[in-house]
């Protein structure tokens, strides 16, 4: 694999990703993007107000313009849970950075969601928060070129691992 030092973190609302993606980068001396954040401060809504006032589809669209926006030159990019529904974009993104897979179990991702309905999850309208979580998982599984167990571990293991992981790859 040639060298890539961008890095997108990939998987469920809930896991981590905006946390671990904030403290990956300081601890890497990367920029930092939480893709929610780029839409709100680009278009003036939150998640859930896009998919309110727009549906989900103008959402995922939102969120994929977003991501071949950002330059991923030492960065670190903490997308929606739904980036992962955009074939191309994935198939983008596997090829220009390196695509982390957050896994966590479900107890653990439902858990942390107690505000799901607000989060902008997108199919919750249709789907109950597992259905969504079984749907995705083989998604994340697919695209990521690393995939990280979260399940009993504290952030600094997460990263120091990720950092591990990251690092062989690119040898």
């Amino acid at each position: 694999m040639r060298w890539k030092d961008g890095i997108v973190l990939i998987g469920m609302a809930g896991a981590g990703k905006s946390t671990i993606g904030s403290a990956l980068a300081k601890t890497l001396g990367f920029s930092f993007t939480d893709l929610d954040q780029y839409i709100r401060e680009k278009d003036g809504k939150t998640i859930q107000d896009i998919i309110n006032s727009s549906g989900e589809e103008a959402l995922l669209q939102a969120e994929k313009q977003s991501m071949y926006e950002i330059d991923m030159n030492r960065r670190v990019i903490a997308p929606g849970g739904s980036i992962i529904y955009h074939p191309d974009l994935m198939e983008y993104l596997k090829h220009k950075s390196v695509l982390i897979y957050l896994d966590d179990t479900f107890e653990n991702i439902e858990g942390k969601l107690k505000n799901a309905p607000t989060r902008g999850i997108v199919g919750l309208k249709s789907k109950s928060l597992r259905e969504i979580y079984d749907e995705r998982r083989p998604l994340y599984s697919k695209y990521a070129h690393i995939i990280v167990d979260l399940e009993g571990k504290s952030q600094e293991q997460v990263i120091s691992e990720i950092i591990n992981r990251y690092l062989e790859l690119m040898i």
